[in-house]
């Protein structure tokens, strides 16, 4: 090969590897693009404010890669106790299964219990004759009543119970109610029925979620959350008071503002409340921040450099050490001088790391709410996190899952009044088809 071929193919060469070059160049740009928005995708799924309980099993497992799934050791089991018979039935026989000759008298018995539930229970239809009356002394006219027969409707409180827990504790959709009425009770009624039903046990549970607002506000605290809720298609928001003494209040409205505090808790509401790092509670004067949010916020800047692993490691040090603190239920002198020391070691933290960049947003965070990430300690039993609140929102996730959304505004507020109820039952330890049963028989059929 001569000079001048070994330099045009030279410089062919060159041109094809600067050409691959530039391709490898505009790929790795195309596919950084992608990347930082499969980023932006999954920080909407998982995030700091993403609690643990929707985590993916991914994350948890390289959090805790040789736990395995399942109860741990040492856990009870869940093998029930056998009961005592409420009756006993003794059986014999007559013929032999092998020969089927007279087996002669018994050698022995077998004992065993069992457990079984009787038929469905069946619908009945009554009919109520009430007396009315004109006062002989008064004049004033008036029709007797019973406890059995509701004011408005032709559904006693028993059915409105059983349909009520269907819906709302079974979660059970319309249709699904439907046909479970129909096979199990052999009633038929239509899901626009079933929509009323529901409907007049909201109206009834009404006063009872006034009075809860009431006890809201006369809480020694609360733990206030809130999530995003479909409202015929629009964006609403599901909040949740959850008192000390275990009220729960569900409120459901357009806004995610401090108008919704104003309104449940009054406009001179100054606290105490625990409530995680979203604005509208700055509203709120005296306020425990959720602890439980800062470490995953500080955890997720674990990686970005060692200045945010040792961030996140005093941070979390720094939580155990207040945690031990309230374990051992000091003196109130001893809490506030306890307050004053960590809230100045916080600011030191802050300070400490503010000179970091890459720190911008976590160090922000916890500036943001310095003088409140130690309140607890100034009110016992209070806890440090909004696990609680956190806790009494579970369910509503759930049904906004299987749901989707509510069909109506009236619906969401008919949901609100029945839910604040069941949920504050079940939290209270009380049984939730005797307490609605009451407040039926108190709101439709007495006078």
């Amino acid at each position: 090969m001569n000079p001048e071929e070994f330099v045009t193919n030279l410089e062919q060469m060159i041109l094809r590897l600067l050409a691959e070059r530039d391709a490898a160049i505009e790929a790795a740009r195309r596919f950084e693009k992608e990347i930082l928005a499969l980023k932006k995708r999954l920080a909407f799924y998982e995030n700091p404010n993403t609690p643990p309980s929707v985590e993916t099993l991914r994350k948890k497992a390289k959090k805790e890669p040789h736990r395995k799934r399942g109860a741990p050791k040492g856990h009870r089991g869940a093998t029930r106790t056998v009961p005592d018979p409420e009756r006993v039935v003794h059986s014999t026989a007559t013929q032999c299964p092998r020969c089927h000759q007279d087996p002669g008298a018994p050698t022995g018995t077998v004992e065993k219990t069992t457990e079984e539930m009787e038929a469905p229970p069946k619908i009945t239809a009554t009919k109520h004759i009430l007396d009315k009356f004109e006062c002989q002394h008064c004049g004033f006219e008036f029709t007797a009543t019973h406890s059995d027969c509701p004011r408005v409707g032709n559904f006693g409180p028993k059915l409105l119970v059983y349909i009520t827990m269907l819906k709302y504790h079974m979660r059970g959709p319309l249709r699904r109610v439907q046909e479970f009425m129909w096979y199990q009770n052999d009633f038929e009624v239509s899901p626009k029925g079933i929509m009323d039903m529901l409907l007049r046990v909201g109206d009834a549970c009404k006063a009872n979620y006034e009075r809860l607002i009431e006890k809201v506000r006369a809480a020694k605290w609360r733990y206030i959350d809130e999530t995003g809720m479909k409202v015929n298609g629009k964006n609403y928001w599901l909040w949740i008071f959850r008192t000390d003494e275990g009220d729960v209040l569900v409120v459901i409205r357009k806004s995610r503002g401090s108008k919704v505090l104003e309104e449940i808790l009054g406009k001179d509401h100054v606290g105490p409340d625990v409530a995680d790092g979203w604005r509208a509670y700055s509203y709120i004067e005296t306020l425990q921040r959720c602890w439980a949010h800062l470490l995953r916020e500080v955890d997720d800047y674990k990686d970005a450099s060692g200045n945010g692993e040792r961030l996140s490691d005093e941070v979390h040090k720094m939580f155990m050490r207040l945690s031990k603190a309230l374990s051992q239920d000091p003196s109130m002198e001893e809490r506030k001088r306890l307050k004053k020391m960590f809230d100045k070691e916080m600011i030191d933290l802050v300070k400490k790391f503010t000179v970091f960049e890459e720190l911008e947003k976590p160090v922000g965070y916890i500036q943001r709410g310095l003088g409140s990430w130690f309140t607890c300690l100034l009110f016992p039993g209070m806890e440090p996190t909004n696990n609680l609140g956190e806790q009494a929102m579970r369910e509503h996730v759930i049904i906004r899952k299987i749901i989707g959304c509510f069909r109506s505004e009236n619906g969401s507020q008919n949901y609100q009044y029945i839910a604040s109820l069941l949920a504050t039952c079940k939290l209270q330890g009380k049984n939730i088809f005797f307490e609605l049963e009451n407040v039926l028989r108190k709101e439709l059929c007495m006078s």
